[in-house]
């Protein structure tokens, strides 16, 4: 059985979503409805997607970032993913999407930028 966790928090205007464990098929919805939070929130100047604690993300997780690229950019919206490594960073590579979204190391350094 694998894992999966998505929670979020608002910091300021910025609202962080953090995700742990596997961004796969079965996941996805659950990540989806966290995003949505994202959006109700009244004119977030950023949204993070914190994405160090995930430990394997297929093509629907994939997908799944990338709606949410689409939809913050249709609300005007930054959205920006910290802590890509693994599996989802050789896929933005391999895909050539990596230049689609703003990358941070940290929560921390992507506030700075917020």
């Amino acid at each position: 059985m694998t894992f999966f966790t998505a929670s979020s928090r608002l910091l300021g205007t910025v609202f962080v979503v953090q995700v742990l464990g596997e961004l796969d098929y079965r996941h996805a919805p659950a990540f989806r409805l966290e995003m949505e939070r994202a959006w109700e929130v009244e004119a977030p100047s950023l949204i993070v997607a914190d994405v160090t604690g995930l430990t394997f993300c297929d093509s629907t997780g994939v997908a799944e970032l990338i709606l949410a690229l689409q939809r913050s950019r249709a609300l005007g919206v930054r959205l920006a993913l910290v802590g890509v490594h693994g599996t989802l960073e050789r896929i933005l590579a391999i895909t050539g999407l990596r230049p689609s979204f703003e990358v941070f190391t940290s929560v921390e350094e992507a506030l700075q930028e917020a």
